[in-house]
């Protein structure tokens, strides 16, 4: 979305359809210039027309290898930023290449050209002033490819559409006729802003090469050149940047907010009055961070969030959930019968958005606490069975368990609820969870936790045990008779390792440079 102004052809369009001059400017503030096939783009990734122009110097003039590792990178990094335009690489790299279909978005790649480029740019300007040889003809080559490539690119402006998959919305939402009208002046306008960028960035190249040539002529000195140079490298930025900046000083946020992004509400408050561990779920958002500020929460929003607490939530959470107006003691505010997958979650209270746009915390007196034992421990073998056991489970005595590829350990599928037994929370911190147990009989315990395997580790009196994964999320673990203390670390072999790595990398390059240093120092005095 760009702001086309009061001169473009949109704001033109909607004057003459009898739209009021606000209007217009609404329209015009944030039309939407993108023109091609991508689905969402926000914003371009620009580097600046000067930078490119000392790139393709560097080509020409600068005479050690290692630009063409640059070069390799930056284009390499290109090809792979168009995804599915360029399938075959893109696929082999899905394939075969560690780690690199964890991406969520091709053009991240980018970020390698993004340094590529301008590392070359700096190359190319250093080697310049440096290696006298030949400047003359390497600055004409730079100036002919670069200037050259902006002048072949206006001449092909006829061959573009300047239209995007997106202009068929506004067709369909406008009408055929007025929504036809009113593409055709966007892509006026995408065509207009076309050419004032091949213009502008004609002319920065232009600048960069004239200042170049006047310290040839001998007219400006080697620091004049560089610094015009740079004066208009970091223009061209600041004034494209400019564009996503906004001048308004109440779209910047003062310190104190951004460290307190929210307020609390008279429900947080009257919820924080309890001082025991418990979760909340705010029911009018489930994917966004004001709950978690302020609670223990079964929401929040992440791209990577686990994939088993979206399902949950879809086929159990959701459906229980629509309803719950007729569940709810007016009186009371809280719940009048259990839903067992809050209850396993130990979600405590509920908060429920009322008429005038307050939220009220709804108390659910049903919730299992922290941990639990269980009388039963029912085997299914898949994923599908585990949820749909969830529908109608009695999660306070029994706990579904899909043995898939990970568990070891078999266990009994019943035990001896003592009344007596029990297990209390002690300590709590997200990478350290203790617990105690008390109980007659060897039981099974369930604990409202995130089953992970690749990182959670369980100990009962220091000793390493398996932990189960119990109703479809949760952990759960066999606990012999006695008194016990029972422990969950977060340990991730990966972080171990990694910070190995990293620990002896560190080491080797402090060694490498001390050596380095060394043999300067030698070289030094045998000279």
């Amino acid at each position: 979305m760009e702001n086309v102004g009061k001169d473009s052809k949109l704001y033109e369009f909607i004057i003459n359809q009898g739209g009021s001059e606000e209007e217009a400017s609404q329209f015009a503030e944030s039309a939407p210039t993108y023109w091609g096939d991508q689905p969402i783009v926000a914003a371009p990734a620009y580097i600046g027309a000067i930078v490119f122009f000392l790139c393709v110097l560097a080509l020409y003039h600068d005479k050690r290898k290692i630009k063409y590792a640059f070069v390799a990178g930056a284009l390499l990094s290109l090809l792979l930023s168009w995804g599915k335009n360029f399938s075959g690489l893109t696929n082999f790299f899905i394939e075969y290449v560690p780690l690199y279909d964890k991406f969520r978005a091709v053009s991240s790649i980018q970020v390698i050209l993004e340094l590529c480029i301008p590392v070359l740019a700096i190359m190319g300007l250093q080697s310049f002033f440096k290696d006298t040889e030949n400047q003359k003809k390497s600055l004409l080559y730079t100036a002919a490819t670069s200037i050259g490539l902006i002048v072949v690119l206006f001449l092909a402006k006829s061959m573009f559409s300047f239209s995007t998959e997106n202009d068929g919305y506004y067709i369909q939402a406008y009408g055929k006729e007025m929504g036809t009208a009113f593409v055709q002046a966007l892509k006026a306008d995408r065509a207009s802003l076309f050419m004032a960028d091949l213009l502008r960035s004609g002319f920065f190249m232009a600048v960069a090469f004239g200042a170049l040539w006047f310290y040839l002529k001998g007219k400006l000195a080697q620091n004049t050149a560089i610094i015009l140079v740079g004066i208009f490298m970091v223009g061209d930025l600041f004034f494209v940047d400019k564009n996503y900046v906004s001048n308004n000083p109440k779209q910047f946020k003062s310190a104190r907010e951004v460290d307190q992004p929210f307020e609390p509400t008279p429900a947080d408050e009257e919820i924080l009055k309890d001082k025991s561990v418990y979760r909340v779920y705010e029911l009018q958002g489930r994917l966004q961070g004001r709950t978690s500020y302020f609670h223990k929460s079964v929401g929040g929003y992440s791209a990577v969030r686990p994939r088993r607490y979206d399902q949950l939530f879809d086929y159990q959470i959701d459906k229980k959930l629509a309803d719950l107006g007729s569940n709810i003691d007016p009186k009371t505010l809280s719940l009048t019968k259990n839903i067992p997958v809050l209850d396993a979650l130990n979600i405590k209270y509920l908060l429920v958005e009322v008429k005038d746009g307050q939220s009220v915390p709804i108390t659910n007196p049903f919730a299992n606490g922290n941990a639990w034992f269980v009388s039963e421990l029912r085997k299914v073998n898949s994923a599908d069975e585990e949820m749909k056991a969830l529908d109608k489970l009695d999660t306070k005595n029994i706990a579904v368990f899909n043995p898939g590829p990970f568990i070891k350990t078999k266990v009994n599928k019943a035990f001896v609820k003592d009344s007596t037994a029990t297990i209390q929370l002690k300590v709590y911190k997200p990478n350290h969870i203790e617990y105690t147990s008390n109980n007659a009989n060897d039981g099974f315990a369930v604990f409202s936790e995130t089953y992970y395997k690749d990182g959670w580790k369980a100990t009962i009196d220091g000793k390493e045990e398996e932990i189960f994964r119990t109703d479809y999320v949760l952990r759960g673990l066999y606990i012999p008779k006695g008194k016990h203390t029972i422990e969950f670390n977060f340990e991730p072999q990966v972080v171990k390792t990694g910070s190995s790595i990293a620990l002896f990398s560190s080491i080797g390059m402090l060694l490498v440079i001390l050596g380095g240093v060394y043999v300067d120092q030698k070289k030094k005095k045998q000279a």
